[in-house]
This record gives C-alpha cells, structure tokens and sequence, in this order.
C-alpha cells in the first residue's frame, strides 16, 4: 500500500468529519450526518491485504477519534472491525450496490453503537445516544454509500502498490 497516499486521503476525511462542511447536508440539528471515514474502513477493509488492513482499520478508526469527542474508542472499535472485514474478504460478496449498502449500515449500525458505549465507560458519564439519532446516522452513512464508493474504486488503483513484474511506463526491448 503506498502509505502516504492513503493518510493523505485519511487526513482530508477526518476534516470533512471534524470540520463544518457536512453540517451543510446534516439534519436533526446538525447530530445526524454521514461518516466518510467509516465508508473508507469498509472500503479499504475488504481490499486491502491482510497486514495492511489492521493497520489501516487502526489509523481510520484513530483519525475518527481527533474528529470526535473521545479519544480512544473508535480506534478499539474500528480496528477489531477492520480485522474482521479483511478476513471476511472471500465471504462478503460487495460488488453490487446494494450488498455495499447492506454492509455499511450492520457495520455502522454495530460501530457506532460499540463505540458509544465504550465512550460512556471512559467518560463515566450517562450519555444517552437516542437510538433515532443512532438510526438516522447508520441509515445516512449508507445513503452516501453509492456516492463515495465508486469515488473509491477510482482512487484504489493510486493507493494500492503495483503488481510486481508489472511495469506501467516503457518496456524496453533487449539489447
């Protein structure tokens, strides 16, 4: 994986996620918006290879922690998760749209739900996430899932190391 492609590509969703700019197509008082960094775990979980999925479950699930409230819970959460897409790689047929959709709303469903009840034991405080703003969240997540995976696949290509043996400039000719 050509690592510093794929943080940049990290760095630029956490600031959608940490910014205001998906205030903008939020609802319910700005708590119900879609997660881009989730939609790239699933992502990049079932195509990356398996090493480099934990890791890069690990990095997507600790950017989502410096664009939340809570540091450590999504990076525990995510990275598990992201361990265990990779390995459901053979199993998890997600060519059509609608299986892409599918997966994005169990995992967002089971993530964002983990994560916050993980966040309420560090914190030590009642919070309550109402379970329609859990719904909403998980739902809007995967309503954006035909928008940003393709947008994906097309940036795959540059993230992923070349195949060895296989040269994308000039072949020369032996001598």
């Amino acid at each position: 994986m050509r690592w510093s492609w794929f943080i940049l590509l990290t760095v630029l969703a956490a600031l959608l996620e940490a910014g205001n700019l998906l205030n903008l197509i939020a609802f319910g008082y700005g708590q119900v918006r879609p997660s881009v960094l989730l939609v790239l775990l699933i992502f990049a979980s079932l195509r990356a290879e398996p090493f480099e999925a934990v890791i890069l479950s690990f990095l997507l699930g600790f950017a989502a922690d410096l664009a939340g409230p809570v540091m450590g819970p999504n990076t525990v959460c995510w990275g598990l998760a992201g361990s265990l897409l990779c390995q459901m790689q053979g199993l998890l047929n997600v060519r059509s749209s609608v299986y892409q959709i599918a997966a994005v709303l169990a995992a967002s469903l089971i993530l964002m739900a983990a994560s916050h009840g993980l966040a309420v034991l560090k914190t030590e405080q009642a919070g309550v996430l109402p379970m329609r703003v859990l719904l909403g969240r998980a739902l809007y997540t995967a309503a954006v899932v035909p928008v940003l995976w393709p947008l994906f696949e097309r940036l795959w290509p540059f993230l992923k190391k070349p195949r060895p043996g296989r040269s994308s400039g000039i072949r020369l000719g032996h001598v």
